[in-house]
């Protein structure tokens, strides 16, 4: 091309036309095969020990096009040198490190580094099914969708990480692919597991809500979740498969007693859920059976959670916590208006009938009963695998 030329295509190019033409090629051509399509993101807090099975597992997986981003929330156990370790091996792997504030900002602080379009989190003492990303993926890039949801395994571990049993499959009750308006129709079967790890979501839809998990200690599951029920996707799908195994140790928060549990934010980021669900009903009132259900797990729960404190807590104060529990409005309503079908199971509904009554000291003892049941269980199949 003649100079003159070349200068004329500049000059009715401009020099934004041509940069967005290229950047587009780029994309294409050259960034595509080196920047994967998946990012995980994984929060690391102490948990060296975990931490191989986590990397063996995303190892084994089938799509290898793929990121992790680990990010040390402070670690005291070596846990963010062995991080380092880790990113220096494999060029996929990318260290973090934050002083400690909760796996909610260690997740953000991922996500603020990670590209790529889809992102997944995935617990530092969790693992994930080899087929998790070629199935997962391709159905959601088939369907263009910005959220899939997939299923689980409970596995609980004893002290020393071996495995006891496994539960499930727990799976959603919907198939397919949905819209946002079809989602909302349906949404007693659409809505599935608070936890952000039984789906991934395209980065761009993410950042488009900002969609966050904040600083919170305790419920910012639950918080995100909100937040992506508020925010109107173009698709989600539903597989019913299986493709993470939740760990439960014995020192997991799933076994322990955390009083941000009781408190006033956690409480206030329950009601920003009943919110959310009565404005986007189709027809007013049509979830409140819903809500209730939700807040009578949250009762249970904190009944539980009590149950692990019993030898270290004086029983008043457990009364007392338990009391604040169920005599919170939102509570307070439901367990007045409890019915056997608000409960999963029989067990539940006597706890529930117990606390309907307010009396807390037998509702302890009768989950205490439970959680030696189930420790006696745990313990026979301890035995059983030596």
């Amino acid at each position: 091309m003649e100079q003159a030329a070349y200068e004329t295509v500049i000059h009715e190019n401009t020099w934004d036309a041509l940069a967005d033409r290229f950047l587009a090629v780029y994309e294409k051509t050259i960034r595509s095969p080196l920047c994967p399509l998946f990012r995980y993101i994984v929060p690391v807090y102490n948990i060296k020990r975990c931490c191989p099975a986590v990397w063996h597992a995303l190892q084994a997986q089938t799509w290898q096009d793929f990121e992790v981003w680990l990010v040390d929330d402070g670690s005291t156990d070596g846990s963010g040198e062995l991080c380092d370790e880790y990113a220096v091996k494999d060029a996929r792997i990318h260290a973090l490190h934050k002083e400690n504030g909760g796996q909610g900002s260690a997740r953000d602080l991922g996500l603020d580094h990670a590209r790529g379009e889809y992102i997944c989190y995935v617990d530092s003492d969790d693992e994930v099914l080899p087929n998790l990303l070629e199935n997962a993926l391709r159905t959601a890039r088939e369907a263009d969708a910005d959220v899939v949801v997939y299923g689980y395994y409970k596995q609980f571990l004893d002290k020393d990480g071996s495995a006891l049993r496994r539960s499930g499959p727990n799976l959603p009750a919907l198939s397919g692919v949905y819209t946002y308006e079809e989602f909302w129709q349906d949404f007693r079967k659409a809505k599935y597991e608070s936890v952000p790890w039984v789906r991934f979501c395209r980065r761009d839809y993410l950042q488009k809500y900002n969609i966050r998990f904040t600083s919170l200690r305790v419920g910012e599951d639950a918080h995100f979740l909100t937040q992506l029920l508020d925010a109107p996707f173009r698709r989600i799908v539903y597989l019913r498969s299986a493709y993470y195994i939740y760990n439960i140790r014995p020192s997991s928060t799933m076994t322990s007693f955390q009083k941000a549990y009781f408190g006033d934010e956690a409480a206030a980021k329950r009601a920003e859920f009943d919110e959310v669900v009565c404005r986007h009903a189709p027809v007013s009132g049509m979830y409140d059976g819903l809500i209730g259900r939700e807040a009578l797990c949250v009762v249970l729960e904190s009944a539980r959670k009590l149950s692990f404190v019993r030898d270290t807590m004086p029983n008043a104060e457990r009364i007392q916590w338990l009391r604040k529990a169920c005599e919170r409005p939102r509570a307070a309503k439901w367990l007045a208006e409890s019915r056997r079908e608000m409960a999963d199971s029989s067990w539940q509904w006597v706890g529930l009938c117990i606390l309907k009554r307010k009396q807390y000291r037998l509702a302890l003892a009768y989950f205490d009963f439970i959680q030696t049941l189930r420790g006696g269980r745990d313990r026979r199949m301890q035995k059983n695998l030596r």
